[in-house]
């Protein structure tokens, strides 16, 4: 499989590289295993290296995803793609909506991703609806 993970437990982040062999299936079932076995990762922050990415993610595996992650705490907590598509942005907006306590940005580089998650947590608690 095309996916990679690891956990900063002290930043309570999950972050993971998704490459072009994985499908959209592929990579919401993997995000419910990791879930399943470890319950507290829906409140936690992830960042998503989809650089690489082919897509093929469709309404099913988004919704697969956001009912994984449905345990969550009313947040906020942020899912942060690193992508070069811009256009993820306005898809950003629906998964906001259909996440329980969950925002998502899109960033170019893992740095941005880290300074963002960073920025947000020193913020403080956001309103949902931003």
């Amino acid at each position: 499989m095309d996916i990679e993970h690891r956990f900063d437990d002290g930043k309570k982040r999950v972050l993971m590289t998704i490459g072009e062999a994985a499908s959209g299936a592929a990579v919401s079932s993997y995000i419910a295993g990791l879930a399943a076995g470890r319950p507290e990762l829906a409140d936690w922050d992830w960042v998503q290296d989809i650089r690489d990415s082919l897509g093929g993610v469709d309404n099913a595996d988004i919704a697969a995803v956001a009912e994984a992650l449905a345990t969550a705490s009313p947040g906020p907590c942020w899912t942060i793609y690193v992508t070069h598509d811009h256009n993820l942005a306005l898809w950003c907006k629906v998964m906001d909506a259909m996440f329980k306590g969950r925002l998502h940005r899109v960033v170019a580089t893992p740095q941005a991703a880290a300074t963002l998650l960073d920025t947000l947590r020193a913020a403080g608690p956001a309103p949902l609806s931003a």
